[in-house]
């Protein structure tokens, strides 16, 4: 097992006083790093190319801003 040591502000103390607030901590790192694995595994196979990735990013803009524009 890894050892991680974080370091909180003195107004997130409460976690660290409380044994339920730490699990959801460790249940939060360990759901996120693992959507990074996959997520860099997804992208290590992908045939995306640049250009193409670019194209997504311009449609998924504009249709956001169609849909905050429409509201």
């Amino acid at each position: 097992m890894v050892n991680i040591v974080l370091k909180f502000p003195d107004d997130l103390s409460w976690i660290i006083k409380n044994k339920e607030g730490l699990k959801w901590v460790e249940a939060a790192i360990i759901n996120r790093l693992t959507d990074i694995k996959i997520g860099n595994l997804m992208a290590e196979k992908s045939e995306l190319k640049d250009e193409d990735i670019d194209e997504i990013d311009h449609k998924i803009k504009r249709a956001l801003y169609k849909t905050i524009k429409a509201e």
